[in-house]
């Protein structure tokens, strides 16, 4: 399910993310997901000949497990770029992304609030009693944040925050699985969540086409099935004009 997906995606960044040759497609893949293309490539070729900007595949081992699939996410990749901006395959880009990186400033972590801390998805390894939060809303609790969509400005800065979860991570049996780590690794460092929250919309919430860069189809931990009738949809609404 997750191969369609994919393809769904790509053609969204293909055509609205406006990438181009000064900026680097790093795609995170396994071992048994490269072996499936080499013999069943499909489209994927195509679409990846219409892409403006260089691309490489990272190769990683297959995982054994979802968690340790999900850890992927927070091994760096080589760029030289200033920006960083990570991207579920699950987020579709509505609009270009050359105005999120330029609003961002170096030194800084950029995250999307999703729901609160206190809801064990975002904040179930918060240390107790838990950190200040960097922003309270939602009635004076602190925010959560998805893990699925994160822009870093400066690499020394995404490094430093990849290390922090890395010291996190372990098998705990969370139902977000890696949420939490992101979300106690970014508690311990400075973080804007303004950028992000005015530009992304949550399967739809608050969408607005003047201002939705980002249309976050999440939810549903690791269903693939569900994942991908629920962005086949949402791709036949904005294809549509709905969205």
């Amino acid at each position: 399910m997750y191969i369609p997906i994919f393809h769904m995606w790509l053609s969204k960044l293909i055509q609205n993310g406006q990438l181009d040759k000064n900026d680097m497609l790093n795609i995170s893949i396994d071992e048994r997901t490269i072996e499936y293309f080499k013999t069943n490539g499909g489209i994927l070729a195509t679409l990846l000949s219409q892409l403006q900007c260089p691309h490489i595949f990272k190769i990683f081992p297959a995982p054994a497990t979802i968690l340790e699939g999900m850890k992927i996410r927070y091994h760096p990749h080589e760029y030289t770029q200033d920006v960083y901006m990570y991207l579920d395959i699950d987020v579709i880009v509505m609009k270009s992304l050359k105005n999120l990186a330029i609003s961002t400033t170096p030194g800084n972590i950029y995250v999307c609030a999703e729901g609160k801390i206190t809801d064990p998805n975002y904040g179930a390894d918060m240390p107790s009693p838990p950190p200040q939060p960097h922003y309270m809303e939602l009635g004076g609790v602190g925010l959560g944040y998805t893990s699925g969509i994160f822009l870093v400005n400066g690499r020394q800065h995404l490094e430093a925050l990849f290390r922090r979860v890395h010291e996190y991570y372990r098998d705990a049996g969370y139902y977000s699985l890696d949420q939490p780590f992101f979300n106690r690794a970014v508690y311990d460092m400075p973080h804007d969540v303004r950028t992000l929250y005015k530009c992304v919309s949550f399967n739809g919430q608050d969408y607005s086409k003047v201002s939705c860069v980002l249309l976050n189809c999440g939810g549903d931990v690791a269903d693939g099935p569900i994942h991908h009738k629920k962005i086949f949809d949402i791709i036949c609404l904005i294809n549509s004009g709905f969205f």
